[in-house]
């Protein structure tokens, strides 16, 4: 399959969770805690409890307006209930050759979980996946969702993902877990576990959590959904960018790939810039010792994803170059451009070369895909 002539790699494809995943697949010692779904819209669970906690937050009618539009344009894959077959038909529409697989709502973000219970929300979650990608392996990859409150059990998760499932990434909210920064050693065990493996890190934020870091929570007094949409995925990977590279986890794992999905790529030369200059005024009293820039380890480990009508993208390479641009299309979600997202990137003002290099070459480089 092609579109336009370009194969076609979606670095961030979503699912939908069916409302009986962690029914079925949690660890029945944690039955007492089972996720719950609490609103639910045909075959789509837009918001789940899990004890005293619900995901997402209520943001206001905008969310829901959108998810009604969405409805309407889905209609054929909500019927299906958003199942394999039918992910696998909307990738066909798309003209998405490859897909990597990732959550919609992550019910394990919740700071106050310990970390046994977090695992294995994670774990449930994979195992899930596992199953649902056996439709067609090859064209739905997927990438292992894993959790901060343990590094150490983060990595055993992961090893076992890509060991035993066939997965090729790791999926994580880029927040802090219990105020513990990404850049913090104890934070280690999972980056070097990734670089012995040979899979990336992607971070990728989740609508709305329980994380004293997390923006919507921190600042928002009363429920904004342009706000909260507009600013919080861009500042949560802004964040994790500062970490990964300033922090030094890039220079302490030079192997290790990192991705920063679903919160645009407009505002990366701005941030490099800014970080470049503070690190050249302040690396003598910094506890990181970097032998480069800040953004020379972006340049070489990061990937961040483009929107498909991101038109500011064109700056962007004139600023930084093609090679770390990854394409995403975001099907099923209420704010993608579903069915069109492929065409709506296909007719921004970049070259062929551009295009090519976005929509596959840098995916497969990122994901170790030929």
């Amino acid at each position: 399959m092609s579109k336009a002539g370009f194969r076609v790699l979606d670095s961030d494809l979503h699912v939908i969770e069916p409302s009986d995943l962690y029914d079925r697949y949690l660890d029945p010692a944690y039955r007492d805690r089972t996720p719950r779904p609490t609103v639910t819209r045909g075959a789509y669970t837009s918001q789940w409890t899990v004890g005293d906690y619900t995901f997402p937050r209520p943001l206001g009618r905008g969310r829901v307006d959108a998810e009604k539009r969405a409805g309407a344009v889905l209609k054929e894959y909500a019927a299906a209930r958003f199942d394999a077959v039918s992910q696998q038909r909307a990738m066909d529409v798309e003209g998405l050759d490859v897909a990597v697989l990732f959550r919609t709502l992550p019910v394990v973000c919740v700071d106050a979980f310990d970390p046994e219970f977090a695992l294995a929300l994670c774990r449930a979650w994979n195992d899930w996946m596992a199953d649902f990608r056996a439709l067609n392996p090859e064209r739905m990859q997927a990438a292992a969702l894993v959790t901060l409150h343990d590094a150490t059990r983060a990595a055993r998760e992961l090893r076992r993902a890509v060991a035993e499932l066939g997965f090729i990434a790791a999926q994580m909210m880029p927040n802090p877990v219990n105020g513990v920064n990404l850049h913090d050693p104890a934070m280690d065990p999972l980056w070097a576990e990734a670089e012995r493996l040979g899979v990336p890190i992607c971070f990728h934020p989740a609508p709305n959590n329980y994380s004293d870091t997390h923006f919507v929570n921190r600042y928002l007094t009363a429920p904004s959904t342009t706000m909260a949409g507009g600013l919080n995925n861009p500042v949560e990977l802004m964040a994790a960018v500062a970490s990964m590279t300033v922090g030094g986890v890039l220079e302490r794992f030079p192997r290790l790939r990192v991705a920063f999905l679903e919160g645009n790529c407009s505002w990366l030369p701005w941030l490099l810039w800014r970080l470049d200059e503070y690190w050249e005024m302040s690396k003598s009293g910094e506890t990181a010792k970097l032998q480069a820039l800040p953004s020379e380890y972006f340049r070489r480990q990061c990937f961040i994803s483009v929107d498909p009508d991101e038109d500011q993208v064109e700056w962007v390479i004139q600023r930084l170059g093609d090679d770390t641009l990854v394409f995403s299309t975001d099907y099923p979600h209420s704010d993608s451009h579903f069915p069109e997202a492929t065409n709506l990137f296909l007719k921004l003002p970049l070259s062929e070369a551009n295009k090519r290099k976005i929509l596959w070459d840098n995916c497969a480089r990122l994901y170790d895909l030929t």
